[in-house]
């Protein structure tokens, strides 16, 4: 899974994670499992525009029916393949999206649940 947290302050964050890792790595405290889980840490404005609407629409496109290549996700959301290809790219930079290869085509794919819980109820 892969966990996205919202923070106004990213070097707040750092500074409170590296004193977290070094009291686990000590024997200070033990590891929090749920805090041991992929997280992506993002600042409100960062947030805004790794999600912009054009990348939720690739998304959940790709949720829905991972079959389809770049190509067709292009043809189907009625964008160029050019940002929609650079869009796969960022996300599967952030470890989002992934992608396999299937002989000459780049399918994207989502493999893992995704919680914010900055917007659970």
């Amino acid at each position: 899974m892969i966990q996205i947290r919202i923070v106004e302050d990213i070097e707040k964050d750092r500074r409170e994670t590296n004193k977290y890792v070094k009291d686990v790595l000590s024997g200070k405290i033990k590891i929090d499992k749920k805090r041991a889980e992929r997280t992506l840490v993002v600042t409100p404005e960062m947030f805004a525009k790794l999600f912009s609407p054009q990348r939720m629409r690739l998304i959940l496109s790709i949720k829905k029916n991972n079959l389809e290549n770049i190509y067709q996700l292009a043809k189907k959301l009625d964008g160029h393949y050019e940002s929609v290809y650079s869009d796969i790219a960022l996300l599967e930079g952030f470890g989002i999206i992934k992608i396999r290869k299937k002989e000459n085509k780049k399918i994207p794919y989502i493999d893992e649940a995704i919680k914010i819980p900055a917007l659970a109820g």
